[in-house]
């Protein structure tokens, strides 16, 4: 298992965003990962605008994964529409 951030950009216009982060969690849990925090930093302004939206709700995860499960990650960020950004990072073991 390696360590990674794991940086999501989600739609602030649902009920409730952070749902939205945790089945994120669940996803990884269930490729036999462990989340070790989850920092929520809530509504931010955007830089521009993305999806007709000024504001977006970030979420950072930091996870321990299987490299192979990553490509997977990815694939379900694409499909989901009510993540608008996703950025995976692999951290240092040190």
């Amino acid at each position: 298992m390696r360590p990674y951030e794991i940086m999501l950009l989600v739609n602030p216009d649902l009920e409730d965003p952070k749902e939205e982060v945790s089945s994120v969690e669940e996803v990884v849990r269930s490729h036999g990962g462990s989340i070790s925090k989850t920092d929520i930093w809530g509504k931010k302004r955007l830089a521009y605008p993305l999806n007709m939206h000024t504001e977006g709700f970030y979420a950072l995860i930091n996870a321990e994964i299987e490299p192979e499960s990553i490509s997977e990650l990815e694939q379900l960020f694409k499909i989901r529409d009510d993540i608008w950004r996703h950025i995976i990072i692999r951290k240092d073991e040190a």
